[in-house]
C-alpha cells in the first residue's frame, strides 16, 4: 500500500512538473520573439549586414529576441527547402532574408509573417512588392549617376568600360542596365561581360581586361566571393575595378561608392523592431535607401595604376591602405 502511495505521489509530482513547464514555455513564448534568417551566401557584405541587423535588434530589446540563422550556402535549391522549413514552423514572428534569391524563396512560401529583407537591389522588379505585401526592408541599390561620376573623375582617361555581373542575379542585371545606360550618356562606350558561374571568371575577367580601360561591377554575389581572384586578373593586367560594395575594396577592387551593408542590416533592425513592437504592417512601409556618400579607395591599387585623387573627390574619399 505505502508503495502505490509512493508511486502515485510521484506520478502527480511528474504531472504538475510537466504543466508547469508547458505554461513556462508558453510564458517565455509570449514574452519574447523569434525572428528566422535566412541568407543567401556566405562572403562580407552579407555576413555584415547579418551581423548589423542582429546586433542593433538584440541592443534595442534588451536580447528578448532570438535568432535561428540559416544559410543556403549559395544554393537556390537550398534557399528554398530552408524557406519551406521555416514556414512551417509557427515559433516565427518574422523572417529577415538576405540578398535576391532569399527574398524571392522565404516570399514565395511565405504570405502573411512579416519578412524584412536586405541586400536586394530592385524589390520592385521581383514583383514583391504589392498593395497587400508582407515584405519591407532595405535596398542596396547604389546612386548609379554618383558611381559613374566617381569612375570618370578617378579614371578620366578611360573611354571603354567593361560591366561585370552575373547573368543569373536579378539585382545585378538591373543594376547593370542602369549602369549601361548612366555610362552611354556621359559618351563612354560599354562591353557587357557576364558571368554564368564562379568557373568563368579567370576566362571573361582576363577577356575584358584585354578589351576595356576600366572594369566596373554592380552589387553581385558571384562577384562579392570571388573578389579576390577578380582583384588579382585585374591587378595583373594594370586595369582599375571599380565595384559596388565598399566591403570589396580591401580584397583589391580599387574603389567603390557603394553601400556599407552593415548600415543596411540595422536599417532593416528598425524595421523589424517597428514590425514586432509597435504593430506596423509591412505594406505601410516604404523600401528604405541606403546611403552611398563615401568613395572608398584602395591606397596600394591607386598607387600601383599611377593615379592620383582629384580635388573633386578629395572631401568624400575614405582611403583603405
Amino acid at each position: 500500500m505505502k508503495k502505490t502511495i509512493t508511486l502515485s505521489l510521484i506520478a502527480i509530482a511528474f504531472i504538475f512538473s510537466f504543466i508547469l513547464i508547458k505554461k513556462l514555455k508558453k510564458s517565455d513564448k509570449s514574452a519574447a520573439y523569434t525572428i528566422g534568417i535566412l541568407q543567401t551566401a556566405s562572403h562580407p557584405a552579407l555576413d555584415a549586414a547579418r551581423d548589423g541587423f542582429v546586433e542593433k535588434l538584440k541592443n534595442k530589446m534588451d536580447n528578448s529576441v532570438a535568432f535561428v540563422i540559416q544559410n543556403a550556402q549559395g544554393s537556390v535549391a537550398s534557399a528554398h527547402t530552408i524557406a519551406q522549413q521555416f514556414h512551417a514552423n509557427a515559433q516565427y514572428d518574422a523572417f529577415f532574408a538576405i540578398a535576391t534569391p532569399a527574398a524571392q524563396a522565404i516570399a514565395a512560401v511565405e504570405k502573411e509573417t512579416p519578412i524584412i529583407i536586405a541586400a536586394v537591389t530592385d524589390p520592385h522588379a521581383l514583383g514583391l512588392m504589392h498593395p497587400t505585401t508582407n515584405v519591407c526592408g532595405v535596398s542596396d541599390m547604389i546612386d548609379i549617376n554618383a558611381e559613374v561620376t566617381m569612375l570618370t573623375q578617378l579614371i578620366p582617361h578611360a573611354q571603354t568600360v567593361g560591366i561585370l555581373y552575373t547573368s543569373g542575379e536579378t539585382n545585378s542585371l538591373a543594376a547593370a542596365a542602369l549602369m549601361r545606360t548612366e555610362l552611354e550618356k556621359r559618351g563612354l562606350a560599354t562591353i557587357d561581360f557576364a558571368i554564368g558561374n564562379e568557373s568563368d571568371i579567370p576566362t571573361i575577367v582576363s577577356l575584358a581586361c584585354r578589351k576595356v580601360d576600366v572594369i566596373l561591377a554592380p552589387t553581385d554575389n558571384t562577384v562579392a566571393t570571388s573578389i579576390n581572384a577578380i582583384a588579382a586578373i585585374a591587378r595583373q593586367h594594370k586595369k582599375p575595378l571599380i565595384v559596388s560594395d565598399n566591403m570589396l575594396v580591401p580584397f583589391g577592387a580599387l574603389a567603390a561608392r557603394g553601400v556599407d551593408y552593415k548600415e543596411c542590416g540595422k536599417q532593416a533592425a528598425e524595421i523589424a523592431y517597428a514590425l514586432i513592437t509597435e504593430g506596423k504592417k509591412p505594406a505601410e512601409l516604404p523600401i528604405v535607401q541606403p546611403k552611398t556618400d563615401t568613395v572608398y579607395i584602395n591606397k596600394k591599387a591607386l598607387d600601383e595604376l599611377g593615379l592620383i585623387i582629384p580635388p573633386s573627390l578629395q572631401s568624400s574619399v575614405h582611403i583603405i591602405e
